[in-house]
């Protein structure tokens, strides 16, 4: 493994003073580098983030989440970068096994989220087909939607929430980062499709497992401006990926096939 600054850890805040005095309390990033990018936050994200450890850097505007996480990319020098939210706890063996990880198998590799009670979350996908999308909503299972990673298991996903993963610098730029156009949702989707497009995997690592808070607004019963970043990330998403309104052609059955995939057995092998 490399050197504690061949990795650094970032995370986008916007009034998230709470997350970040609750999920990083006692720096669980031990001595890996911390970059927060406040989006311009109206409590005191900024000032706890610091007083954390981080390094902050303050933002005049809300630029969004994807915006803000390759603002972040760009200040440091780490050959590994991981993404990760502010309600999400890290662990220091947890990151030198990501970053191991993404140096190992290249493309990206989160950790499997887990509830308060340790039970795991989907935060590894299957193809985010519209019809699978709406089974989602509605809270109906769907075993080659959500996926889930035992410990022992990489699992390969088409996608991984952006909550938590990792990838090294060299893929993060050989995809030209986040989209930009993402304000916030589908933000992560696009990124693991983009990646599988060119040869890169998306992995969920079994052996990693962090606590995540998963504060989703759209989960929360109605909200309005939620509801309406969310259908603005779905527009701009289902135009980039036609394939996956109407789940037809080349590209849809490399998506399908990975669906199909497997897990990969013994991660530390």
């Amino acid at each position: 493994m490399g050197t504690d600054g061949d990795v650094a850890l970032i995370t986008v805040t916007y009034n998230s003073a709470r997350a970040l005095a609750e999920f990083w309390e006692g720096k669980p990033f031990g001595p890996y580098p911390w970059i927060v990018v406040d989006n311009a936050s109206s409590d005191d994200s900024a000032r706890v983030a610091r007083e954390l450890g981080a390094r902050v850097l303050d933002l005049p505007s809300n630029q969004g989440f994807s915006a803000a996480n390759n603002i972040g990319a760009a200040t440091v020098d780490a050959d590994v970068l991981i993404f990760c939210n502010p309600d999400v706890t890290v662990t220091e063996d947890g990151i030198a096994a990501l970053a191991d990880g993404a140096r190992r198998y290249g493309g990206i590799v989160a950790p499997q989220l887990v509830n308060a009670n340790g039970t795991p979350q989907e935060n590894g996908r299957g193809t985010p087909f519209l019809t699978r999308k709406l089974k989602h909503l509605f809270r109906l299972p769907d075993e080659r939607y959500q996926r889930f990673a035992r410990p022992g298991e990489l699992v390969d996903v088409v996608w991984a929430m952006g909550a938590a993963l990792a990838i090294t610098r060299r893929d993060f730029q050989a995809l030209a980062g986040w989209d930009d156009g993402f304000f916030v949702y589908y933000e992560d989707a696009d990124l693991g499709v983009r990646a599988w497009q060119q040869g890169l995997s998306v992995r969920v690592d079994g052996d990693v497992r962090w606590l995540h808070g998963w504060g989703r607004e759209t989960g929360r019963g109605f909200s309005a401006s939620a509801w309406k970043l969310e259908l603005a990330g779905a527009w701009r998403f289902y135009r980039k990926h036609p394939y996956c309104l109407l789940p037809v052609g080349r590209r849809a059955e490399q998506l399908h096939r990975i669906d199909s995939a497997g897990a990969m057995i013994g991660v530390g092998a």
